[in-house]
């Protein structure tokens, strides 16, 4: 820190009310949602899967709910196990009772549906990409193996 400025004090500014931030017919569950969001202590902040467990949200959840043109919702709900492993005191509220009733554990996420197409388990995905631990070449007779 700079010693000629010592005596400095920031400004004590009054946060400034959401209600008076966004238009007034802003459901009161978008703005919680969003004040949720933007929390500045980050203990404090939702992680991404309780943005997606919020009230805001329950709407989607219904059976019934469908798009404004009428067509039905894509999928909404094709966790892969992975992600209903890192909070799984959510999932009840993620994956509601008919979509669970609708798909089984092994249609869940797209992760999931590539490992198993190329038998890698779900663990063998770090940022999206293959880990080299996984993917070891074919000791079997007559493949190539260039590790040599």
């Amino acid at each position: 820190m700079n010693p000629n400025y010592t005596e400095f004090k920031f400004p004590q500014i009054k946060a400034h009310p959401w209600t008076k931030v966004f238009k007034p017919r802003t459901p009161p569950e978008a703005i919680a949602l969003c004040s949720r969001l933007l929390e500045y202590t980050p203990v404090s902040r939702l992680s991404p899967l309780e943005a997606c467990a919020h009230a805001f949200f329950d709407e989607l959840r219904q059976p019934n709910t469908r798009l404004p043109s009428g067509r039905e919702l894509p999928p909404l709900f094709n966790f892969s196990p992975v992600e209903l492993s890192i909070q799984p005191q959510l999932n009840s509220t993620l994956i509601p009772p008919h979509a669970r009733a609708q798909t089984s554990p092994a249609s869940h996420g797209t992760v999931s549906r590539f490992a198993s197409a190329f038998h890698f388990g779900p663990t063998a995905f770090v940022s999206g990409s293959v880990s080299d631990s996984t993917a070891q070449p074919s000791s079997a007779p007559g493949s190539i193996n260039n590790s040599t």
